[in-house]
């Protein structure tokens, strides 16, 4: 029990503490008489002003604490409109960082989780009068099943002992805390008594440490509060962007049905993942079945000056690096309107991971490519919100006609150009890039001229694609989300039919194990 102070002990306290105030005055009357109290007092202040010194050097010293910075990056599997929703969620951590104490009540915290949840679903529901209501109950039941294993694993990893402790010990352990608490406050009243100069060097101290625990609590608190609105923030993405499933699987571990069609029409081998799909675009003999030929070494698709491809063409490319990819041939277009784009091509957008669009750098009409691509970006950003737009690149085919015509001799530097051929390329690449709002270092020059070797292919088309593998690899594995969601979609609706129906599932028809047997409640296997 807490310790009370009585008007007994305040008078016991005082006729304890007099004998040593009669002792503190008459030593100093002794050293006034002798001529000492002068320099007395000025050692005694010498010495405290240099523990003081050392004390405050000592807290600037330990004032960088050596505390892991509670870091939580965003998700790159998120799609883009992710992104605007973690950047206002760093704003507002920002905003609330400079907090007094958003943890003191539990009104404070509930409106600091609520701000979140609204900043997050604004950006994805922003036409809802209610954004903060739009998801699913079976999502959320999910998202809060997430959260306690990781702030399990949180605290199992993060508090040692925190297995063997149970909450009622720590309750107790907080009662005989605040016993101890007042018992020492005892104590130093009794060790003041007796040592009073040990006293209040101990009590500066304290004081001065208590200013770095000061300082330590705020740096804590500090990293709390974000590390509470980005953690919260990266689970409400997850919430409001369909980032969920209900199963628990990795998208791109499963192979969609259109692969496997793909994959059965280009007779390539079995394979349960996922492959990149890359899909070729391009104007009437632009060159896309040169550049596939070049991909694969080996003629593949037949080349003319008259479309050659009526409809989508898979093939299987396997490179180093690359692992598997399908790549899509496509018909050429020309003058195509975004109302006008052939269904066939159209339902490819959604399920393409990267994008090449073939354009003749000797040529300066490019408005159907401008289209096809404007076409391409209007639809993921009114249609496919929830997937992110597939990595485009473009290939500049036929450099070697570019003037001087007559001039042949690769390989060119058009990252420094020297030359008036290398000149000509860039300028080439350049006006692709602005004609098509594509960033110069997406664009690649090629050759695949019959007379000459294929140029640049393996030194710049290849490496290019593999630089943006992350990216690619994003994009397939939000693809592949969304079809893994349509499926769990249609099969919970069939098995909630079946339920309602009354027909027996297959759990429910599985023979039981011989020996098991419940009770006439079936409260158990093991009833009698």
């Amino acid at each position: 029990m807490p310790i009370q102070l009585t008007r007994f002990g305040i008078i016991l306290g005082l006729l304890f503490l007099l004998p040593w105030l009669a002792l503190m005055v008459l030593g100093g009357l002794w050293l006034w008489e002798h001529g000492w109290l002068f320099y007395g007092v000025g050692v005694l202040t010498a010495f405290l002003l240099l523990l003081i010194s050392l004390l405050r050097w000592r807290n600037k010293q330990t004032k960088a604490l050596v505390i892991e910075p509670l870091t939580i990056p965003p998700n790159p599997n998120w799609p883009d409109a992710a992104q605007p929703a973690w950047t206002a969620i760093e704003q507002l951590a920002k905003t609330w960082s400079t907090t007094a104490d958003p943890f003191t009540g539990p009104s404070t915290v509930l409106k600091l989780s609520n701000e979140v949840l609204i900043t997050v679903a604004r950006q994805f529901h922003a036409d809802s009068k209610n954004p903060v209501m739009e998801f699913p109950l079976p999502y959320l039941l999910k998202l809060i099943v997430l959260v306690c294993e990781d702030i399990q694993h949180e605290v199992l990893d993060k508090i040692p002992g925190s297995h063997a402790v149970n909450v009622g010990d720590l309750l107790r352990y907080k009662q005989w805390y605040d016993t101890l608490a007042t018992m020492k406050q005892a104590v130093d009243v009794g060790h003041f008594f007796f040592n009073w100069p040990g006293a209040a060097l101990s009590k500066l101290r304290s004081s001065l440490m208590g200013k770095g625990l000061n300082l330590v609590t705020e740096e804590l608190r500090h990293r709390l509060v974000n590390a509470y609105i980005r953690k919260l923030g990266y689970y409400a993405i997850q919430l409001y962007s369909g980032q969920l499933t209900l199963d628990s699987i990795v998208p791109t571990d499963t192979l969609t049905h259109y692969s496997q069609q793909d994959r059965d029409q280009a007779e390539g081998d079995a394979q349960l993942m996922e492959p990149l799909r890359i899909l070729i675009l391009g104007q009437i003999s632009a060159g896309k079945s040169s550049l596939i030929n070049a991909l694969f070494g080996e003629i593949k698709s037949a080349e003319g000056l008259l479309p050659t491809t009526p409809e989508i063409t898979p093939y299987v490319l396997e490179r180093d690096g690359l692992q598997q990819a399908i790549v899509l041939d496509s018909p050429g277009y020309g003058g195509l309107q975004h109302d006008k784009v052939p269904d066939a091509l159209k339902q490819e957008w959604a399920k393409v991971d990267v994008v090449l669009i073939v354009c003749n750098a000797a040529q300066a009409a490019r408005q159907a490519d401008a289209r096809q691509l404007d076409a391409l970006r209007r639809y993921f950003q009114e249609e496919r919100q929830n997937q992110a737009l597939p990595v485009i690149l473009a290939v500049a085919t036929q450099i070697d006609r570019l003037r001087p015509v007559r001039e042949w001799q690769p390989p060119y530097n058009i990252q420094n150009p020297t030359q008036p051929k290398e000149h000509a390329i860039r300028q080439a690449c350049a006006a692709i890039a602005q004609d098509l709002s594509l960033s110069l270092d997406h664009i690649v020059p090629v050759c695949m001229a019959p007379e000459h070797s294929a140029y640049n292919i393996e030194e710049g088309l290849i490496p290019l694609i593999h630089d943006q593998l992350n990216e690619a690899q994003r994009v397939r594995y939000l693809r592949c989300l969304r079809h893994q969601q349509d499926i769990s979609y249609w099969k919970h609706w069939k098995q909630q039919a079946i339920t309602a129906a009354g027909t027996p599932t297959a759990a429910a028809r599985r023979p039981r194990a011989p020996g098991k047997r419940r009770g006439p409640q079936g409260c158990c296997p093991c009833c009698p």
